[in-house]
């Protein structure tokens, strides 16, 4: 095992350098934590992502993976507002779970017609919400893409040279 993790170690040193162009869109998965830029660290902690940082007091929370490098490449880009909006989503679409997961058990639970009609509105309601903050995520989410094959590209055609 410590064979395997020295020759982690000496690959990353090697590779994982400011002056190799690949460093900028870099995405490794190194023992179950995921290295975005040589300066995210993305961990799974229960059912939760958590992205810190060795070099600032950064710790987030994200529900998905894909949301969590998604913050990361807006904050790399240093887009702050856009930072906020990511983190604020993420946090109504885990809340939006709860309240449908909550709302569709005290539904099951309802007897009275006009009682189950005011909660299957309400869930409705929800996952409208949900629908609207997805699209929402999922721009940002795709411009991050956009942008890291962009990178990833040109530093392939750097390379080539």
């Amino acid at each position: 095992m410590k064979n395997k993790e020295a020759k982690v170690n000496k690959f990353l040193s090697k590779h994982l350098n400011e002056d190799n162009p690949v460093f900028n869109v870099s995405l490794l998965n190194v023992n179950n934590t995921y290295i975005l830029f040589g300066k995210y660290y993305i961990t799974q902690e229960k059912d939760w992502y958590v992205l810190t940082s060795e070099h600032t007091d950064i710790k987030k929370i994200f529900s998905t993976i894909k949301t969590a490098i998604t913050w990361g490449v807006y904050r790399e880009k240093r887009l702050f507002t856009e930072c906020r909006d990511i983190e604020s989503i993420d946090y109504k679409l885990s809340s939006l779970e709860i309240d449908i997961c909550q709302k569709n058990k005290v539904l099951n639970n309802i007897k009275d017609e006009a009682n189950k009609l005011i909660y299957t509105t309400k869930i409705d309601e929800d996952h409208r919400k949900k629908k609207m903050l997805l699209k929402q995520l999922n721009r940002y989410i795709s411009k991050s893409k956009e942008w890291q094959d962009k990178s990833f590209n040109a530093a392939k055609s750097s390379n080539k040279r």
